[in-house]
């Protein structure tokens, strides 16, 4: 799936991920390939987006935020601390 992770005037992931692991309001929860469509608000907390072939995730650290996942593609849009 791809994954585009944004804030204001900067993208800070443009990639393949084999699964996300979202801070959401409800809980953390998990995206995987040709999971169910979904917008949902994010809360303080780390944004991981696992690539393939690659053991460490991408971590992200944010204050709040939104995602959308459809298609297979996630898009997050976010604020983070610095």
């Amino acid at each position: 799936m791809n994954a585009k992770i944004l804030k204001l005037g900067k993208e800070l992931f443009n990639g393949e991920a084999v699964r996300i692991v979202v801070p959401a309001v409800e809980g953390e929860m998990c995206l995987m390939q040709n999971h169910i469509s979904i917008v949902t608000a994010l809360r303080k907390g780390y944004l991981k987006v696992y690539r393939p072939m690659v053991e460490r995730p991408v971590s992200i650290a944010i204050e709040r935020g939104v995602c959308s996942f459809s298609d297979n593609s996630a898009i997050f849009i976010v604020e983070t601390a610095a």
